[in-house]
This record gives C-alpha cells, structure tokens and sequence, in this order.
C-alpha cells in the first residue's frame, strides 16, 4: 500500500500508512523506506524526502537501509547539490562491503555532474567499469548529459563510441543531450546536423528537442529561422507546447517585439513563466498600457502567481507610478501564501530609492533585517547608494556596519561610493575617519578598502592622505598593489613631493619590481626632467638596452602635457641617438608642442629629420607647422606649404583650412579669408559655427560689422546656429564703432531667443552703456551676465586662483549698491587673468582681495562685501601707482578735463569714460576715440590718445 500510494504522489497518504506500521510494530525494511524517499523525489520534495530518511534511520530500531534507499537517497542528495554528504554515504556503503548496482552509480554520477563536478562523475563512472558492473543507456546518457551540461561536448563523441562498442544503443534522450551541449556551446549547424541525422535513422525527435533548437535560435537573435522550426513542428503533427511558446515569446520580448509576443500568447495556455517574461518585456520598452493590459489579463486568469511573477509586477507597477498598488501588493503577499525573497526586498527599497522616498526604503530595510532566512548584499548596496547620493553618509555607513556583521562580504562599488560620499562632505578628513572605524575588518576586504582609498585620495592630489592610509597598509603588513603605488607617486611627483618619492620607490621595487610599462614611463619622465640621457639610459636598462615605443612616447606626451616641451625635444633626440625606435606619434607630439610653444626652428627641424628617417609627416603635423609658421608671421611659407599640400595626396581638414583663416583675419585679409572659406566648401568641407566666426570676428575688429551680419544671416542655410562668440564678437564690433544703441539692440533679439554673448560681448555692452553714462542699463546688462553659468564659473575661477571666496557674489552685491566702475575694473582683470595675457604688476586688482578679506576679518563683523570692494578701488586708484605714475594719472584727468569742456552728451560720455578711466584697457578707450574721429573732433581724439598712452605706462 505505501508504494502504491507513493506512485500516486499521496505522500500524506503513504506517511499515514508507514506511521500505522510502526505503531503496531511492523518491520519497515528497504523496500518501505525506499518507496517513500521515491516518492518524494517524484513529487519534487527533496528535502522532505531527506527528513524522512533521516527520521527513520534514528527512530526505526533494527533499520539497515539497503542499495534501494541508498540509491533514491543520493539521488536527493546530489539535487540537493550535498556532494559532501554523498561522498560520506559512499564511503559508509564501502566500509559495510555494500556494492552499488548500476542504478545506484548512475543516480551518483548524476548527483556529481548536477553539482558541477565532472571529473568526480567521470571517476565514479570508470569506477563502475572496472567493478565489473555493465553500464547500460541510462549511465552513459547521464554522463553525456554532465559532460554537455560542462561545455565539454567534444569529448562526448568517444562515449557514444564506446555505446555504440559496449551495446547500449543511443536513445532519444542521449541525443537530446547532445543537441543540447551543442546549442549551450553555440554550435547551431552541429546540433541542427545531429538532429538530421537521427531523422534518417527513424528516430522520431519530440517536442524537447525542437524546444532547445529553438531557444537557442531565439537567444541569437534568430527568431525568423525560430518561427520556421515551429511551421516545421506543425507540419509533422508535434504540437508546441507552453514551454516551447514561452521560448519564442521571451525572444521576442528581448528582441523589443512585445507586441507581437503579447499576440502570440493570447492562444497559449499561458503560466507564470509567460507573464513574468510579458510583463518584462513591457518594463523594457516602457510601455505603460501594455503593463496594465498584462496585469488584467493575469487577474483574470485565476492563476496563482509565485513570487517571481510577484516581484516583476511589483516593478511595474512602480514604473506606471502605481506605487500604492505595488506597496499594497509587497504586503499582500504573505496573505497569498508568499514570502518575499531578496529580489523583491531589492525590488521595491530600489524603486523607493529612486522615487525619492528614502524613508519608507529604510523601514522596508529594517523589516528585511529581522527576516533571518534571507541574506545577501544586493539590498545593502543598492540602500547605500541611494543614501550617499542623498548625502546621509552616517545611516549608509550604519547599513554598511550591518553587511559586516552579517559575514557578508561588500562589492566594490558600495565601498568605493562610501569613500566618494565621505570625501564630497568632510574631504581628506572624511576619508581617513571612515577608515579608521573600519579598523579590525577581515584583512582582504580591509586591505581592499585601504588600497581604493589611497588610490582615490592620490587622484584628488591629497597626497598626506594618500600617504597616511599607505602607511596603514604598510603597518599592518596588508599587500599594496601596483595600482596604489603608482598612483601616489604620480600625485607626489606631480606636487612636489620629491622627498618620500626615493623611499616609496624602493618600497615599490621589492614587492612590485620594475616591470610595469607605466611605471618605467613615469620614471623615465621625472628623470628627464633633471637629465634627459639618464631618463634615457634608466628606460634602457629597465628594457633590456630595448625600450618600448610605447614608452617613449607616454614619456614625451607627458612632458609636452606639463609644459616641458624642450625636455620632451631633448628626449626625443637622445632617444633618436641612442638608436632607440621612434614613431610618428612621438614626432607629432613634439612638433605640436614645439609649435605651440614658439620653437619654430626646432619644430622645422624635427620635420626634416623625419623625412630622413623615412616617416612621412601626417595633416595633423602639417597642421602644428602651419599654425606655428602663422604665428610668427611667415604667411607666405604657411600658404607655400598649404599649396603643397593640395598638390600632393595629403588631403587638408578643416583644421588647416581654420588656421589660415585665422591668420588670415587676425592680419586683416579679410577678402582673402572669405574667398578661402568659399574654397574650403566647394572643395566638399563644410564651415562650422566656429570657422565662421573666425571671419565674423574679423570683421567686427575692423569696423566691418555689417559684413559680419551678412555673414551671420546665411547660417540658416547651411543649418548653424550662431553661439557665443559670434553674438559677443557682433556686440564688441558695435561698440568698437561706438554704436551702443545697436549693440544693445542685438543683445536684446538674441536674448529673446534665450541665447548670450560671451564675457567678451558682455564686457563690450557694459562698457558702452557705461560710458555714455546709462548705469542703470549697464546694471541690467551685469545682472544678465552674472545669471549665465559659464561665465559665473569663468569669474569663479579666477576668484579662486587668489582665493577669494563668490567672486560673482561680491561683484553682484557691489553691482546692486551701483558701484559699476568697481565691478568693471575687477571683470577688466578678470578678462587679463582669464586669458594670462596681461602683465598686470602695476595694478593687479584680484591679488588684492585676499589681503582685503584677511583685513575685513579681523575688523568689524558689520562690515559687508561693498566696504571690501571699496577697500580694492581705493587700493587700485591710489596705493598701486608710484610718484612718477600718479603724475601721469593727473594728467590724464586734466586733460580729459579738458575734452568735457563742451556741453555735448558725447563730449560729457566721453570725458566721463576719462575721467573715471578703467586703466590700462584700450577696448575702454577705443569707442570714445572712434566717436571723437567720426565728429571730426581729431584734437580732441588725439588728446585722448596721448592720455591712454601716458596711463598705459
């Protein structure tokens, strides 16, 4: 009766019936005992099956359990994946003289191949052989089986061999098998090939095989060849199934063809596994009403939905922002008979996370904690994130304490986050104090966490950081990498750090070697910069007398970068003399930096070394000749070479084409400019935004500012837009005219149009109107420019070069009070900075402010930004100049006096533009002059002239 019933599955029946045995003393032998543990294996109830094997070997007095329920218990063991246990029971079996039969070694090596372990299988295997024991087609298939599982599906040949040798003849199953370890190893002719083969044997293949045929097409992408292997299906009367369907849906879901997938199963008998991969696929493409479809559908199928159905509708539902019904459904599900897994804790702290809703995350956390069964760090890290980027770092760390205590070992990630988020709030400081609370973790995630640290500290230029977690490392003898050395002598080199650089290196040395590329490349730099040829003979000797090129040139690229560009020439020649192999790049890296840099000799003769040594130079070097040979005027040698250039097969870009453009305007060859700019398109290269201004901007210098408006209205036609140096350079070119009026009306149509100038185009109009004496219109034009965020960040910068804390806030305060000659002397500077163009010894404004902050501080709190401003205007007009200078500045307020004698508006704008004179800036000066010139007022103009000379200095 108890095998009867297990057959059935009634295991509640077959338990009652072994019970009543036991009650009236009926002897339960093998045969009872292994017709229960059976049948629990046939229901799926492996570890029920476990439980009762163990009760009956404790309570059952006289119970011996014989091969029947040793074999069905390490059938259950190995699905269980207890390749221990099955080990021990072997060895108990061996040590009571008990040989297992073929069936026993069968469910073993199954239980070894399940678990991973093929060569344990293979063993056991042989083993048998050589006992003597036949195997038959189960114990081959089920090593086939294992070895396809593995990947190993080469080797399966030599056991079909053997079969084939022995008599036990393939069946469908081994073939299956096959066809499968061949999909697994994406070797579709092969299994399509076996699956040939046994149909012109007479084999019929089943609907198993089509499904793996087809999931293995539908992985590929293949769904069109998938669709035609489901024709074939019907075409020989196999009926697809719900597991076959639900293949093809799946690859149509991945493929973004929900649509279709969602058509194809409206006449499936759709299961869990469907809707889960529907509601995936709407999830994937955002498709809202597809996900509200999908979950009707799913009500209304009566199906009882597990929990990984469970968890991607709670997903979707967060994404149609349904997030009460997501809530509602997370806490319905022990109700449903459900009990939430990681994944669904994952889940919804993520999409709580992301919403904002950091609260209700943590609370869900704190009810994930209690729940003893579940484990992981997917839930921790995905909380920790969140709170770093929302700035609690004291609630991360605690989640991260509790990972920890867990035993559960932190990713990468949520460590390196907690670093960056402790740095973003204390710094350096920061850092080291979370390091410190770390202190007695388990040494590998410890020494971790103290390499990233270092690493990262390094980076930032914290270099007494860097060093202080280094020393940590060191003390407590955890391994440095390589990458943690490296990085903190790049940063000590790069600030300075010479001193600790000869004994770190040592450090290095003995654990790490010389070996790295990149090591030998940072070296090999910093010698360089001290002595070329021992640079040189350091990297020679580090190679074998044979150094890399790629070294050589990470060295020259390096120097070039930090702006040693005559030691990078040096390098590149001692290199060439040591007879070391030098490439192209390394030539075009040097000739670039010596052009840039003003050595246009050196640069030419690099070239002609070049040509020597049989590299041919590239655009991109004839590019750095043209532009060095520009800037130093030789314009006849820069087209000279331009016409070579067409003449031959090197092709000019249009960067060379910019260039000379450039020149070309910068010396006032504008129709030439032009003509080359129409050139450059009919030769099929397309002028952008930036080479027409190079024109525009030229025209605007020169007065020409209705060409340069002409210019501008064919942007539409070649679908550019003008940016902010167009608008600033059209602007500069009104005011230099003295034209405010225009340049006032251009700003205003092109800021309805949410576009603005540049500093420069700002600078102009404030000026302009400043001159003429519209303050108030000067004042809104400085507030405009003080909302536009790049040149907030420009005037930031500056500030911080002299470590003035809000430069654009102290200009604005002084703005709002009406100080405008303040604000325009600083932004003069400002511009002279930006650039580093300007030799402003004589009155350098900005490298006041810290002085006057410091002097602000230690005085009365009361006092506010405009008292400072005062303070530097006072320091600008009189403390700067010397006895000889403040003459001069007399002068140039008497004679501007003199000029503001008529009673004409622009004779009162002008003289008020010098006598309230910005020094030392001729764009200032210019648009008074011009007016003075185009009144015909030349005494007055050339007054002007000699008052801006004298102040210049």
């Amino acid at each position: 009766m108890v095998s009867v019933l297990s057959d059935r599955g009634d295991m509640a029946g077959a338990l009652k019936v072994f019970g009543i045995m036991t009650e009236r003393g009926c002897q339960v032998d093998d045969r009872v005992c292994s017709a229960i543990v059976s049948g629990f294996s046939k229901a799926g109830n492996d570890k029920a099956g476990l439980e009762f094997y163990d009760r009956v070997r404790k309570e059952v007095c006289g119970f011996e359990p014989g091969l029947m329920t040793l074999t069905a218990v390490v059938n259950l063991l190995g699905r269980e994946g207890k390749i221990g246990e099955v080990a021990e029971l072997v060895s108990e079996m061996e040590q009571k003289g008990m040989i297992g039969d073929a069936v026993f070694y069968s469910s073993l090596v199954h239980g070894y191949m399940t678990g991973g372990l093929l060569m344990e299988g293979l063993r056991e295997h042989r083993l048998m052989l050589d006992k003597g024991i036949a195997a038959d087609v189960v114990n081959y298939t089920t090593v086939i089986d294992g070895m396809c599982r593995e990947g190993s599906v080469d080797k399966v040949m030599g056991f079909l061999d053997e079969m084939e040798r022995s008599g036990a003849k393939p069946n469908l199953i081994t073939y299956t098998s096959l066809v499968g370890g061949f999909c697994k190893r994406n070797r579709l002719e092969d299994a399509f090939s076996v699956v040939r083969k046994l149909e012109q044997k007479g084999v019929v293949v089943d609907e198993y095989v089509y499904s793996i045929l087809i999931d293995s097409l539908c992985k590929m992408g293949d769904l069109d060849k998938a669709f035609c292997l489901l024709g074939e299906m019907e075409g020989k009367g196999i009926k697809a199934g719900t597991v076959t369907y639900n293949t093809v849906i799946d690859g149509l879901c991945k493929a973004g063809d929900t649509n279709n997938a969602i058509e194809i199963s409206q006449g499936v008998a759709a299961d869990n596994f469907t809707y889960s991969m529907l509601l995936h696929g709407c999830i994937k493409g955002e498709d809202s009403t597809g996900i509200m479809a999908i979950k009707s559908r799913l009500e209304s199928s009566g199906i009882a939905v597990d929990v990984v159905t469970c968890n991607i509708l709670i997903k979707a539902l967060f994404m149609v922002n349904k997030m009460d019904d997501a809530c509602s459904l997370f806490h319905r599900m022990r109700d449903m008979g459900l009990s939430p897994n990681t994944v669904t804790y994952h889940t919804i702290i993520n999409m709580m996370c992301k919403l904002g809703d950091i609260g209700r995350a943590v609370e869900l956390f704190d009810e994930y904690k209690k729940d003893k069964s579940l484990s992981g760090t997917a839930v921790h890290n995905v909380l920790i994130g969140a709170l770093c980027n929302g700035g609690k770092v004291n609630i991360a760390e605690q989640i991260f304490y509790d990972l920890i205590h867990k035993k559960l070992r932190p990713d990468s990630c949520t460590y390196r986050k907690l670093i960056h988020a402790n740095f973003k709030e204390g710094g350096e400081q920061g850092v080291l104090n979370f390091i410190r609370k770390l202190e007695g973790l388990e040494m590998n995630l410890l020494s971790s966490i103290c390499n990233y640290a270092s690493t990262f500290l390094s980076t930032k230029d914290c270099c007494e950081a860097a060093l202080h977690v280094y020393k940590m490392l060191r003390v407590q003898a955890f391994p440095v990498t390589s990458k943690t050395f490296y990085k903190l002598l790049k940063s000590l080199l790069r600030n300075g750090y010479d001193q600790v650089i000869q004994p770190l290196l040592s450090e290095f040395t003995k654990i790490h070697g010389l070996n790295e590329p990149r090591m030998i490349n940072m070296l090999s730099c910093h010698l360089s910069k001290k002595n070329v040829g021992a640079a040189i003979r350091f990297s020679s000797y580090m190679d074998n007398c044979s150094v890399p090129v790629s070294v050589l040139r990470g060295a020259v690229y390096a120097l070039k970068k930090e702006g040693e560009i005559l030691d990078a020439y040096n390098f590149l020649e001692q290199a060439e003399q040591s007879g070391f192999s030098v490439d192209l790049a390394m030539y075009s890296i040097v000739v670039e930096g010596l052009c840039r840099g003003g050595y246009l000799e050196k640069a030419l003769d690099l070239c002609e070394t070049m040509q020597k040594e049989g590299i041919h130079p590239t655009i991109i070097v004839h590019n750095s000749v043209l532009s060095g040979l520009c800037q130093h005027g030789c314009f006849t040698e820069a087209f000279r070479l331009f016409d070579y250039l067409e003449s031959s097969n090197i092709l000019p870009t249009i960067i060379t084409y910019a260039i000379l453009i450039g020149a070309l305007c910068r010396e006032g060859f504008l129709d030439d400019a032009y003509q080359l700019i129409q050139k450059m398109s009919n030769k099929g290269i397309r002028p952008t935004t930036r080479v027409y201004n190079l024109l525009i901007s030229g025209y605007c210098n020169y007065g020409l500012t209705e060409k340069a408006l002409g210019l501008m209205s064919h942007f539409e036609e070649h679908f550019l837009l003008p940016d902010a140096f167009t608008l600033g350079s059209v602007i500069n070119g009104h005011c230099l005219k003295g034209n405010t009026e225009a340049a006032l009306g251009f700003f205003n149509e092109y800021h309805c149009k949410e576009m603005v100038p540049d500093f420069v185009g700002f600078m102009s109009l404030v000026k302009g109107l400043y001159a003429k004496g519209r303050m108030e219109e000067s004042r809104g034009i400085l507030r405009e420019m003080f909302q536009c965020k790049e040149i907030v960040d420009l005037i930031n910068s500056v500030g911080n070069e002299v470590q003035t804390e809000s430069l654009v806030a102290l200009l604005s305060s002084a703005c709002e009070e009406g100080r405008i000659d303040e604000v325009v002397t600083i932004l003069n500077e400002v511009g002279l900075m930006s650039v580093s163009s300007s030799d402003s010894s004589n009155c350098n404004t900005l490298a006041q402010l810290k002085k006057l902050q410091r002097i602000d501080n230690a005085s009365d709190p009361g006092t506010d930004s405009g008292q400072v401003l005062s303070s530097v205007s006072f320091d600008v007009s009189s403390d700067c100049f010397n006895g000889s200078y403040k003459g001069r500045l007399q002068t140039m307020i008497e004679r501007a006096d003199n000029i503001s004698t008529t009673s004409d508006d622009t004779d009162i704008e002008n003289g008020n533009l010098l006598g309230k004179s910005f020094y030392d800036d001729f764009d200032t000066y210019y648009p008074a002059i011009a007016s003075l010139c185009s009144k015909g007022e030349f005494l007055k103009a050339n007054n002007a002239i000699e008052a801006m000379i004298q102040n210049s200095g």
